[in-house]
């Protein structure tokens, strides 16, 4: 006779693969754990840092004034108007294209769900590396963040790496569509006072049969919004394809490697810029100018609001994204590592005359999870 095959769990596991089947435990001291890890990581949101962006630094200062240089002003001294140049309009494009795949939601599971009665409340902790030296006419695009003065450039440089902290909360369900998952969760840009919101859906094509050499094959759509900044408004949005196959472990563990590919959505409005923070509008005219780059005649008039500006809007940018990694569970504990590679950014928008075009470079992600999974 024919050995039999097992649809749900692995053959001669003693750790079953379904939520459901494992034994109630007290669950209240895991789940205070859990909401502990994920507050902590979240701390570094209430304070202001290096990371934090500063998009007026795309503007190269004028050598003389030491204003932005996109400020236009008429005969007598006055604001005209400030406009961003296509070499600046490309910097905002590909700072906000590598910011995003900072940002992107990561998978961190395989593609089996969890089942529609399991939980899993993680932290996690990432690394996304940035091209902190590439330049656009001389300027690098990575200059736009509050650590770098724009007067000298190159006394204090970008790290190489973005670090994130957050937690995630996953779901199992039966509805809408039966092997269905979703997760909810944050994460924190370290050293700045932005994060992003998350959250997924994920549908498996094909689960649990481990039995069989068939991986586990699933789609999953995702979301992030960046918030903690005026300077832009930056969703993420990605179509992720993942393929898994489940080990067991010495009948008391499970180990399920997966790989995957990720077409990621950035969309990036610009908030509005004071090309010269200095000035102040508001203030009683007839004084002296507070600094050099402040002309007397702006100072306390409505002309310094003709300084303010925005980035045109632009089209969706677009990256793909290549990842691998493995989950490790045993019982109610699991360990999760991924790393990604999204390459150089190669869009153009098209809904401006000048070619304002996505010059990121590839990066890298370097990402760990751990947590409790029911």
């Amino acid at each position: 006779m024919a050995p039999a095959s097992f649809l749900d769990t692995l053959r001669g596991q003693t750790v079953p693969y379904t939520a459901m089947a494992f034994p109630r435990a007290p669950r209240a001291p895991l789940l205070l754990l859990a909401v502990g890890v994920v507050a902590l990581a979240g701390e570094g949101r209430a304070r202001a840092g290096k990371n934090d962006l500063q998009l007026l630094n795309l503007c190269p200062p004028d050598p003389n004034t030491l204003e932005c240089s996109w400020v236009q002003r008429d005969a007598a001294g006055r604001v005209s108007g400030t406009m961003p140049d296509a070499e600046g309009q490309a910097r905002f494009r590909s700072l906000m294209s590598e910011l995003g795949v900072a940002i992107a939601p990561r998978l961190m599971t395989p593609a089996d769900t969890l089942g529609f009665a399991g939980f899993q409340f993680s932290a996690e902790l990432g690394v996304t590396k940035i091209n902190g030296e590439r330049q656009i006419g001389g300027v690098a695009y990575w200059d736009g963040i509050s650590k770098v003065d724009p007067n000298a450039p190159t006394a204090r440089r970008p790290d190489s790496y973005l670090t994130t902290v957050g937690g995630y909360v996953r779901k199992g369900l039966w509805l809408p569509l039966p092997a269905f998952e979703f997760g909810v969760g944050a994460l924190s840009i370290v050293g700045s006072r932005m994060y992003s919101l998350q959250g997924y859906a994920k549908l498996a094509l094909q689960e649990g049969f481990h039995g069989w050499w068939l991986p586990s094959l699933a789609v999953r759509g995702s979301a992030s919004q960046l918030l903690g900044t005026s300077e832009v408004d930056l969703t993420v949005f990605g179509v992720d394809v993942i393929a898994s196959k489940a080990f067991d472990i010495g009948g008391t563990a499970r180990i399920e490697p997966f790989v995957g590919w990720s077409m990621l959505f950035i969309k990036a409005h610009s908030g509005v810029i004071d090309a010269t923070p200095t000035c102040d509008a508001f203030a009683a005219p007839g004084g002296p100018p507070p600094t050099p780059e402040c002309a007397a005649s702006q100072a306390g008039s409505g002309d310094d609001l003709n300084a303010n500006f925005t980035f045109p809007e632009q089209d969706v940018i677009t990256r793909q994204r290549f990842f691998g990694g493995f989950k490790l569970k045993l019982s109610v504990l699991f360990l999760a590592a991924q790393a990604e590679v999204a390459l150089a950014g190669t869009t153009t928008d098209g809904s401006q005359a000048i070619r304002v075009a996505d010059k990121s470079g590839a990066q890298q992600t370097y990402s760990l999870s751990a947590g409790f999974d029911f």
